[in-house]
Parts: C-alpha cells; structure tokens; sequence
C-alpha cells in the first residue's frame, strides 16, 4: 500500500506532455457579436465581451479544415438549461458562420456526413421527461436542419414508460 503510495506521489511530479506545449487560447470571431439579437448583445457586452461569455472549443467536422464550436454560458446566451450554439470554419485569420443553433446543452459531431462534413448532433432540455434531438446536415455552404424528434419517457396518454418515444418535432 505505502508503495503506491509512493509510486503516485512520484508520478504527480512527473510534468505532462501537455504542459510542455503550448496551446493557443481559442476566442469566439467578433462577427458574432452582429448575429445577436441586440437584448442578448447588450449582455454580453456589458456582462465582460464575448471571452466572458462563450466558451470556444475545436470540434472536428472536416479533415480539410477547422472548426470551433462556441457555446453561451450564463445569463445572456442560456435559458435556464439550454445555451445558444454557433460553429465555424477557421480559413486563414478568417471565420465563416456554419450553424447558428438553437439552445441545446449537448452539441456532438455525428457519425453520418454529406459533402466532406460530419452531421452535428444536439440535444436540449424540454422538461424531465423530453428531450429534443436535431440532426443537422451540411449543405455545402452551411448547415441546415435535416431531423427533428422529440425523445419523451411518456406515452400518447400520458402515462411514463421506460422506453422512450420518439416523435416529431
């Protein structure tokens, strides 16, 4: 046991091959900012800006170029669990708007593609029991919403199951 112990004490001080690299913070463009309704805009600009109020992470759409997924977070960009969603292709110094989602709180890249890009995958909350499910699909020059369904652990009468039903947005 104190062998453990000991051989986790020594690993801990070990520095990670992730620290040894740099990596390069991703910000959300300022282009965003225009799509804004302006209620949300005047938030996030008197909230701290787009850093404070965003959070921008790579989601690997294309083999041929970059994409970053820039999620709201907090008051401005949420409702009381779904936040606002963007992607957008990096081209050079350049950002070019994909999708502008609805609220979700999950936000995945799909297994099936069309025209080089994966599909994305949301989910957002509708109540404890539903969840809607959106496939969209790009186009070639954006995405579009290809499936909507609502995923409810209730029957057409109402009465809960353990199954979920799926139907229709």
């Amino acid at each position: 046991m104190i062998g453990i112990l000991i051989a986790c004490s020594i690993l801990s001080l070990l520095p990670s091959a992730s620290l040894g690299q740099s990596r390069r913070r991703l910000s959300a463009p300022t282009a965003l900012l225009e799509i804004l309704d302006k209620d949300d805009r005047d938030c996030v600009t008197t909230r701290g800006g787009l850093g404070k109020t965003v959070n921008v992470q790579p989601i690997q759409l294309a083999d041929h170029s970059s994409q970053i997924l820039v999620r709201g977070s907090g008051l401005c960009l949420c409702g009381a669990q779904n936040c606002l969603f963007w992607i957008y292709r990096q081209t050079g110094n350049r950002y070019e708007l994909l999708l502008n989602g609805t609220g979700s709180t999950k936000v995945r890249a799909g297994q099936k593609s069309a025209k080089g890009y994966r599909d994305v995958i949301t989910e957002s909350h509708a109540s404890a029991m539903e969840t809607i499910l959106r496939t969209y699909r790009y186009d070639g020059s954006q995405y579009q919403l290809q499936r909507c369904v609502n995923r409810a652990y209730y029957d057409d009468n109402g009465k809960y199951t353990t199954k979920p039903t799926y139907r229709p947005c």
